[in-house]
């Protein structure tokens, strides 16, 4: 019976705070399902503002967390990250992507834990290949990282990975040096959390993301690597997350997002800022249309 309560509670929650969202009371979130148009002419094509010798490390980039993850399955709420689809996060401005495989059958599925995300590597590879077949000024950082347990396979993680992109030309970028622009615009940037994929190391990067941590512990977090990408040499990369979840206090990615990005936004609206200011990857969940430009637009002088 106590069981049952908790999880109408948990349901009811989750449905309040998508309806408040939608609404417009949280700062920084979005739980739409597609970014306004507005978004999308603004942010489309926000790289080719950029010089061609500047190095990734140097800039703010939007990014999301469990990119693909924008179904809930059985999880009362704890799987669902994301409103937007992929196609339309990278036409809003996110430039990194979180991508999650189950390797099953020799073949990835995304995932987010054992939920299945209703989409396969493949198709996550077509949308970004048209994306910047679209916009090629544009350039995409992927991170891979495999989810769940693995299947019914005949080869490791790495050989799939070779095998699915076996065909793909100079669409990706597999390098542990952190690339400039110029070479990379109309690419996908592999960054590696497999270990042996040939990408950017995932050990090498400036990485803040305590997802179990309390929210207020959460945005000081935030905050203090906030101040670090701004004030550290520009061939550190920093990648922050604002994403979380707290199960034992049925706080859902979407209840700790409405909490934890507008830290961002309050950062980049402080008085004394300088822009253009170098933020490093900003990682999050339901990330709105305003918060993706606040980011874009650190990378820029006042305007």
């Amino acid at each position: 019976m106590i069981f049952r309560s908790l999880l109408v509670l948990l349901v009811f929650l989750s449905f309040a705070v998508e309806f408040i969202a939608a609404n417009g009371q949280f700062v920084g979130t979005s739980y739409s399902s597609s970014p306004q148009e507005s978004a999308v002419d603004q942010c489309s094509n926000w790289m080719s503002r950029l010089p061609d010798g500047v190095l990734l490390s140097q800039l703010s980039l939007p990014g999301t967390h469990n990119t693909c993850a924008l179904y809930n399955g059985f999880s009362f709420g704890f799987a669902k990250c994301q409103s937007w689809s992929l196609a339309d996060q990278l036409n809003a401005g996110v430039r990194f992507i979180d991508i999650r495989c189950r390797h099953i059958g020799d073949q990835f599925l995304i995932h987010h834990g054992i939920i299945n995300q209703r989409m396969t590597f493949e198709s996550v590879r077509d949308v970004c290949q048209e994306f910047l077949n679209q916009h090629p000024s544009e350039c995409i950082v992927m991170s891979v990282k495999e989810e769940a347990a693995a299947r019914d396979n005949t080869r490791s993680f790495a050989n799939a990975f070779k095998e699915l992109t076996k065909e793909d030309g100079k669409l990706w970028h597999s390098s542990h040096q952190v690339p400039a622009l110029e070479t990379v615009r109309g690419r996908i940037v592999l960054v590696d959390r497999v270990g042996d994929l040939g990408g950017l190391r995932w050990d090498a990067l400036q990485r803040q993301d305590n997802y179990t941590a309390p929210v207020n512990v959460k945005k000081k977090l935030i905050r203090s690597h906030l101040e670090r990408a701004s004030a550290v040499g520009d061939h550190e990369w920093f990648i922050n997350f604002c994403s979380g979840t707290l199960p034992g206090q049925l706080i859902t990615p979407q209840r700790y997002a409405s909490q934890t990005n507008r830290t961002v936004i309050e950062f980049l609206q402080q008085p004394s800022l300088v822009k253009p200011v170098r933020l490093g990857t900003i990682v999050m969940d339901f990330p709105s249309e305003d918060l993706i430009e606040e980011i874009v637009e650190a990378n820029f002088a006042k305007k």
